[in-house]
């Protein structure tokens, strides 16, 4: 059976919050609410880019991540937010 829509919006906003903790636990908490709305924004986007132009996405990635091990590091937080939020 697929679950509904509300939890699959439930599941995946605590991914986001847990991928994001670090960063909340160090921010005040009246700014949680917009770090969390910017970041499903840039999370969407880049879902979009990869869909709509993989090779770009695929360079867009290697600017934003020039050195490997960060790439590395970036790989396994998606395989993490990947499995927390579609289960």
């Amino acid at each position: 059976m697929q679950a509904s829509v509300d939890e699959q919006w439930a599941r995946y906003g605590r991914a986001l919050i847990g991928s994001m903790s670090e960063v909340l636990t160090e921010t005040p908490d009246e700014t949680h609410a917009n770090l969390l709305e910017t970041a499903d924004y840039w999370l969407s986007l880049g879902l979009v880019l990869g869909l709509r132009d993989p090779s770009q996405a695929t360079q867009l990635l290697g600017v934003i991540e020039a050195h490997e091990a960060e790439r590395g590091e970036l790989e396994r937080d998606a395989t993490s937010l990947i499995s927390q939020a579609l289960g």
